[in-house]
C-alpha cells in the first residue's frame, strides 16, 4: 500500500503585511500590458458610446466621494479606478443636436456599470497575479542543469577566473592548485599563462610549500621577491607570486597562484580581487559538484522509481481465487521498495497458496531479498510442494548466498478450498491466527528466519479454516509501529456495515487487531484490510529504522454451521 501525495502546486504567500501592499502596488503597475490595456480602452469606449458618459482616469489620492453629487452618494458609489465625465459642452444654449448627446442613462445607473466593469478588472488582476505566482513557483521546481560536457565547461570557467584576475593586477600566468584526499599534496587543476603540460605533471608536496601551507591556513602570501626567498620556494621561476586560499582555514581547498616577471609589490586592492576569485572558484567547484550529485542522484531516483513500480507488480492482484473464499492483503513499504511482500494464487493442484512475510534489510538491500524469495516461490509452488519443504529450499538457497545479510520471516500457508484444511509453515518473527465470532486461536510454529542458520528445522502445522472463520497472517513489525504517530481511520468502512467499537489507540496490540478483525468477521476482506491499513499507525518518515509490513487475509464464505 503506497501513500498518496497531494499533486497540486501550494502558493506560499508571506504573512507580513508590508509585503501584500507591496505586492497589490506591484500587481496594480504591472497587470496590463499593451495588449491588456487596449482591451481596456475598448471596452470603455464602447461605454461612453452606449451611455454618452465619457470616462477618465481618477487622480491618486483624490477622495472618490467628491466627484459625485451629494444627491447620488447613497444610489451610486464611484468607482476608484475611474470618473464619470458628461461628454456635451454646457455653453447655456441648447438646440437639437444638443439634446441628441445627452448621456442615455442617469449618472446613477452609469457609476453603477462602471462599478462592475472595474469589479471584473479587478478580478482579471488576482488572476493574472495567481498565474504569475504559480508560474514563479514552477520555474523554481527546475532542478540545476549542467552543460553535457560538464568537465569542459568548468576548466572553460576556471580558466576565465584566472585569466581575469592576471589582468586586473597585472600577472602574467596563474594557476589552481586543490589539495589531494590525504591532504598532503597539491595537484594543479587550471591555469593560464603557462604549458598546458603542467596539468600532467604530478602533484606537489605540500610539506616544505610554506607559501602553500600559511595560505590554506587563511593568510595571503606575497612572495616580492622570489629569487632572495629560498625559504618560500615558487613552483614556476618568476619574479614575484601572490599566493591566496581556496576554501578557510577550518575547510581548505587549496591555493590560487598568481605569477608576474618582474620584482614588485601588491596593493591592498588587488589581494582583495584575489580574494573574490578564490571565492569565486570554490564556488564553481561547488557548484560543478553539485550539478553532479544531482544528476547523479535524478538518474537514482528514476531507477528506484522503476524498481517500485517492478516491485510492485510482483504483488498479486484482487482477483477471486475460489468462490467460497475471499483473499485480500497489502504491503506498506517504509521507502519506495522494501523488504515486505505477500502472494497468493492458486497451483496447478488446485489449492490456494499464500506467503507474506518481510526481509531482514530494508530499502534496496530488502527489496533484493523479497524478491529472491518471491521468485523461489513462484518456482516451487508450481511443482506442488508442501510449506515445510518450499521453506527448506528457500533457506537453503538463501544461506549459499555470501557477504549480505539475507535472512527474512515468512510464512508459507496451503489451503485445500474443498475441505478447509491446510497446512501452514512460519520463519522468523510472524503472526497467524483463525478468527471467529467465538474468539481467535493461534496457528504455526515458529522457526528460525530464513538463511539464519544452515540446516535450519522448519515443521509445518495443519489446521482447520471452517464456514463464517477468518486467517489473518501478518509480520511482526505491524505491532512494533506503535511507538509511531497514531492515527484513527477517518473513513468509513461503507454504508450500512458493521463499524467495530472504538480503538485505544495508546494501547494497539495484538488484541486490538485481533478484535477488529472479529468484530468485522461479516465483513468483505477488502473492507477489513483497508480498515486495517487505515487505522494502524503510520511510519514515521523521519526516522528510517521502522519495519515493512505485510498483512494477508482469508475469509471461509462457505455457508454451513459455524
Amino acid at each position: 500500500m503506497k501513500r498518496r501525495y497531494p499533486s497540486h502546486l501550494k502558493l506560499h504567500v508571506e504573512d507580513s503585511a508590508s509585503l501584500v501592499a507591496s505586492a497589490n502596488e506591484r500587481t496594480r503597475k504591472s497587470s496590463f500590458s499593451a495588449q491588456g490595456q487596449d482591451e481596456i480602452q475598448d471596452l470603455l469606449r464602447a461605454f461612453s458610446e452606449a451611455t454618452n458618459w465619457a470616462v477618465s482616469d481618477r487622480p491618486k489620492h483624490v477622495d472618490t466621494k467628491s466627484d459625485v453629487p451629494s444627491h447620488h452618494m447613497a444610489q451610486a458609489p464611484a468607482s476608484k479606478r475611474w470618473r464619470l465625465i458628461e461628454t456635451m459642452v454646457q455653453d447655456g444654449v441648447m438646440d437639437a443636436l444638443d439634446l441628441a448627446e445627452l448621456p442615455s442613462v442617469s449618472m446613477d445607473r452609469a457609476q453603477d456599470l462602471l462599478l462592475s466593469i472595474e469589479r471584473l478588472v479587478d478580478r482579471l488582476d488576482r488572476a493574472e497575479e495567481a498565474v504569475r505566482r504559480q508560474e514563479a513557483e514552477l520555474a523554481t521546481t527546475l532542478g540545476v542543469t549542467s552543460h553535457s560536457d560538464r568537465q569542459r565547461e568548468t576548466a572553460d570557467r576556471l580558466e576565465a577566473i584566472l585569466e581575469s584576475v592576471c589582468r586586473s593586477i597585472g600577472a602574467v600566468a596563474g594557476a589552481i592548485y586543490v589539495l589531494d584526499d590525504d591532504t598532503s599534496s597539491l595537484k594543479m587543476r587550471s591555469s593560464i599563462g603557462l604549458p598546458r603540460n603542467r596539468l600532467t605533471a604530478p602533484p606537489r608536496e605540500l610539506r616544505g610549500s610554506l607559501a602553500d601551507l600559511e595560505a590554506l591556513l587563511g593568510n595571503a602570501v606575497l612572495l616580492s621577491d622570489i629569487e632572495h626567498m629560498h625559504d618560500w620556494p615558487s613552483p614556476e621561476p618568476y619574479a614575484s607570486a601572490l599566493v591566496v586560499p581556496i576554501g578557510s582555514s577550518t575547510m581548505p581547498h587549496g591555493t590560487m597562484w598568481f605569477w608576474s616577471e618582474k620584482s614588485r609589490s601588491y596593493s591592498a586592492t588587488e589581494v582583495e580581487v584575489a580574494n573574490l576569485a578564490a571565492g569565486r572558484v570554490m564556488c564553481e567547484i561547488e557548484q560543478s559538484i553539485l550539478g553532479q550529485e544531482i544528476h547523479q542522484s535524478r538518474i537514482i531516483q528514476k531507477q528506484f522509481d522503476t524498481a517500485s513500480l517492478t516491485q510492485a507488480s510482483m504483488l498479486p492482484d484482487s482477483q477471486m481465487l475460489h468462490k467460497d473464499f475471499d483473499v485480500n492483503g497489502w504491503t506498506y513499504q517504509n521507502g519506495s521498495i522494501g523488504g515486505g511482500f505477500h502472494f497468493w494464487d492458486v497451483n496447478p493442484q488446485e489449492m490456494i497458496t499464500l506467503a507474506v512475510g518481510n526481509a531482514n534489510q530494508q530499502g534496496p538491500d530488502g527489496a533484493l531479498v523479497s524478491t529472491g524469495i518471491q521468485s523461489i516461490l513462484r518456482a516451487f509452488w508450481t511443482q506442488g510442494e508442501s510449506p515445510a519443504a518450499i521453506m527448506r529450499s528457500i533457506n537453503d538457497t538463501m544461506w549459499a548466498l555470501q557477504e549480505a545479510d539475507w535472512t527474512a520471516s515468512l510464512n508459507l500457508i496451503q489451503l485445500n478450498p474443498k475441505t478447509g484444511y491446510g497446512s501452514i509453515c512460519s520463519a522468523g518473527n510472524m503472526e497467524t491466527f483463525i478468527v471467529s465470532h467465538r474468539g481467535f486461536r493461534p496457528i504455526g510454529i515458529p522457526g528460525p528466519r530464513v538463511a539464519m542458520l544452515p540446516d535450519s528445522i522448519f515443521k509445518a502445522s495443519r489446521f482447520c479454516l471452517q464456514s463464517g472463520e477468518i486467517l489473518v497472517s501478518y509480520t511482526s513489525g505491524i505491532l512494533d509501529q506503535s511507538r509511531s504517530k497514531l492515527q484513527p481511520a477517518k473513513e468509513p468502512v461503507g454504508k450500512g456495515k458493521r463499524m467495530p467499537k472504538p480503538v485505544n489507540y495508546a494501547q494497539f496490540d495484538q488484541s486490538t487487531l485481533l478484535q477488529i478483525v472479529r468484530e468485522m468477521a461479516d465483513e468483505k476482506a477488502n473492507d477489513i484490510t483497508g480498515f486495517l491499513a487505515r487505522t494502524l499507525p503510520t511510519f514515521d518518515r523521519s526516522t528510517n529504522d521502522e519495519a515493512d509490513r505485510s498483512l494477508i487475509l482469508v475469509r471461509n464464505t462457505r455457508k454451513g454451521t459455524r
